[in-house]
């Protein structure tokens, strides 16, 4: 049973502490849905339990929507100025008119057009970007106000796909026969050759242990779907869950720890439909739910969840789409066509208020490495991998020490309990001595169970009489 949770009333210094419209709004958008009621649960501790984890959640929420107030930065955003106007007629060229300089000049076209089509990638905090053409080009670039080259490969074969990894330092790409991993500059660090024939998709499970460790190269885990080729492939960010699209129709939701499928039944109904004018061949979401398709020469952007149109299709003549990919915390929108490579505005795509322990678009390198560690240190590991990442909060706190009588709670006894966990010198000896004196036992075990030295003697049974005697040995 279900039960909607008692949200106590936000301070608000305008209504005398109770909430008013906006802020009953603001609260919905945080909202984790309907609670778990504990009405008609026997059971008194995991009564408490289910209360407890309510009060926690109904916590959270409220806090996620009083912080809310203090963000310093708002969405940008594209707003008609009478009921005749639709934002979704208005032109590349149009908004570039309306928005500063420094925002006008994250629009741009590259033109490659003998080394296409060709794929893109950005990183975690948007400040670079990684373009992959399928006879074999390949480059690292700083986008931002113009395409200003890093590192550029040129493979001389297929190249179906690629990634950036942890951050900008490495990038794998998928290559006609192997799987590579080459560092920023481009140099090749390894070559993975466990996936052959050829790999078609690639996806980085940030924040996670990864399937292919980047410093050993090691396959993890490695599961046939038997459902035929798979040409799409993205995981999410919430849970590292990885969605597969199949050629014969369907959609199937995997985690490296599970070799059979997820699946997330809780409808079967779409939420939204659209018809495009042409088949879609990608598409991605913004931080801010924007959803951007490529549909052959056109690529259109959606906001809430294919509601309505956002911005007009933006044309591209001569060119078909490839890959679309939304930068992160920035309104722009790259599309990797036949062509070459086209850096959209799309306002309120991103996120403005970024959190800087999880990705800082304006890191140092100091803080860049000392990030590295910190992830490391906080990775989540692939066991615990799971679509409601939720219940990894499920996990019991330590208890607090039961104080007890008789001198059994001193200071040397609590002590004592807390170092239970170090191994020293004495502990190893005298776990080697615990270990021989068992195998002796079971040594000795053996020995009489085969009739050997020292054997016990045959226990009584009262049917032996009915056995005859052994013959006598010959005179």
């Amino acid at each position: 049973m279900a039960k909607s949770r008692g949200h106590p009333k936000l301070l608000s210094a305008s209504d005398g502490g109770k909430m008013n419209a906006a802020e009953r709004k603001r609260l919905s958008r945080y909202s984790r849905g309907d609670g778990n009621s504990s009405k008609g649960v026997t059971k008194p501790g995991l009564k408490r339990s289910i209360k407890r984890g309510e009060a926690k959640i109904g916590a959270a929420e409220r806090k996620a929507a009083q912080a809310e107030v203090l963000q310093p930065s708002e969405a940008g955003f594209l707003e008609a100025e009478g009921p005749l106007e639709r934002t979704c007629r208005v032109r590349q060229s149009q908004l570039a008119a309306m928005v500063d300089e420094q925002t006008a000049a994250k629009a741009y076209e590259v033109q490659l057009p003998d080394l296409g089509p060709y794929r893109v990638a950005f990183t975690a905090n948007g400040r670079r970007l990684l373009l992959g053409g399928r006879k074999g080009h390949v480059a690292v670039a700083r986008w931002e106000g113009g395409f200003h080259v890093l590192s550029e490969l040129q493979l001389r074969e297929t190249v179906r796909d690629l990634t950036f990894l942890r951050d900008h330092t490495m990038f794998a790409v998928a290559q006609h026969k192997n799987l590579y991993i080459y560092d920023a500059s481009g140099t090749e660090l390894h070559c993975l050759r466990s996936h052959r024939p050829d790999v078609q998709r690639l996806a980085y499970l940030n924040l996670w242990t990864a399937p292919v460790p980047s410093p050993l190269g090691e396959n993890v885990s490695d599961i046939r779907t038997r459902l035929g080729e798979c040409d799409c492939m993205r995981a999410s960010p919430y849970n590292a869950v990885v969605h597969l699209g199949h050629t014969n129709g369907t959609v199937t939701l995997w985690t490296p720890n599970m070799h059979e499928p997820v699946w997330d039944v809780r409808t079967y109904r779409p939420l939204h439909s659209y018809r495009t004018p042409r088949p879609v061949t990608s598409m991605d979401v913004s931080d801010r739910g924007l959803l951007a398709a490529a549909c052959g020469a056109a690529v259109q952007v959606f906001k809430d969840g294919l509601a309505a149109r956002a911005s007009a299709p933006h044309r591209l003549p001569g060119r078909e789409a490839t890959l679309v990919r939304f930068c992160p915390y920035e309104d722009v929108l790259g599309v990797g066509h036949s062509r070459g490579y086209s850096s959209v505005l799309v306002p309120g795509a991103g996120e403005p208020n970024f959190d800087a322990f999880e990705a800082n678009p304006f890191e140092t390198r100091t803080q860049r490495r000392e990030a590295e560690v910190d992830r490391n240190q906080g990775e989540r590991q692939r066991e615990i991998q799971a679509a409601n990442a939720a219940r990894i909060a499920d996990i019991k706190a330590n208890r607090r020490a039961k104080r007890k009588t008789r001198g059994r709670s001193k200071a040397s006894r609590r002590a004592a309990k807390k170092e239970g966990n170090i191994i020293d010198e004495k502990r190893q000896r005298r776990k080697a001595q615990l270990e021989a004196q068992e195998q002796a036992k079971s040594k000795k075990r053996t020995n009489r169970a085969s009739g050997g030295a020292g054997a016990p003697p045959k226990p009584y049974d009262p049917l032996d009489r009915f056995v005859a005697p052994p013959a006598p040995a010959p005179g």
